[in-house]
């Protein structure tokens, strides 16, 4: 026996601290295995492996996102998302595998009848959803959050080279450039700024993108593009380099449309 384990109090404690991180893993309830987990998008923490690094998480299971979409079904019952956007004040923040917009309170959505608060956006360089297995260069992820239920329902904007957007204009030149950096101003837009004019969309039942992948989404994938010129794509790259989960399977789900 070494030295260091004929020292009750420290065999105790390493004892306790073996047992508590044994119980981690395996308790749903206590998610500190995943708490911060660092990831990456290849090698050794990359996406193939985010189920190893981060115990506690959903990311080996069935219902995950992104997704290509192929194979929607036409559904009547839906409708366009009512949507209750004000204008919100600039609040940029670099989180470091992406670049996310936070939005003052007051704007949300309507989804099968329950209200729905828009938290932020932040993007996904090139798209994480497909479409026929076709990416775009940019995807914006807007999510709101049900205050009772803890549920999200993110709202995909694909974004392809094309004329320059006008809101992004104002944007696009400040993004920090350093993880945890800020950017705030009283400058204002609207997430409509963003939206479609036509209201046709795809929607599923899925996951977030990243770590710990929670099963809790409810995806609105917008059918139509907007356009930002090739300047503005490359601010967003050059930050983010590749940040876009692989496509994961559809296990089963159908993926209904909405044609607006």
């Amino acid at each position: 026996m070494t030295k260091f384990m004929k020292n009750p109090l420290l065999s105790l404690i390493v004892a306790s601290s073996l047992v508590f991180n044994m119980a981690c893993g395996e308790d749903k309830e206590t998610p500190q295995s995943c708490d911060g987990v660092a990831y990456e998008y290849e090698g050794e923490i990359g996406p193939d492996h985010w189920g190893e690094i981060c115990l506690d998480s959903d990311c080996n299971g069935n219902v995950q996102s992104p997704i290509n979409i192929t194979g929607a079904v036409d559904d009547a019952t839906l409708a366009d998302i009512p949507q209750t956007y004000v204008a919100t004040a600039t609040h940029i923040v670099n989180k470091g595998h992406t670049i996310q917009f936070n939005f003052d309170a007051g704007s949300s959505i309507l989804v099968n009848g329950e209200k729905f608060d828009l938290l932020q956006f932040h993007t996904h360089t090139h798209s994480e959803h497909t479409v026929n297995g076709v990416h775009t260069p940019l995807e914006m992820h807007f999510v709101h959050k049900n205050a009772t239920t803890g549920k999200l329902a993110v709202i995909g904007v694909f974004v392809e080279e094309g004329a320059a957007n006008a809101t992004l204009e104002g944007l696009a030149d400040h993004l920090p450039a350093t993880i945890n950096a800020t950017y705030d101003t009283t400058a204002t837009f609207s997430a409509l700024d963003f939206m479609p004019s036509d209201k046709s969309y795809f929607t599923y039942s899925g996951s977030l993108t990243t770590p710990p992948c929670s099963e809790i989404v409810t995806w609105i994938v917008m059918e139509h593009h907007i356009e930002a010129d090739v300047h503005q794509i490359e601010h967003f790259e050059h930050l983010e380099h590749e940040n876009a989960r692989p496509v994961q399977g559809l296990d089963g789900r159908t993926i209904r449309h909405h044609k607006g």
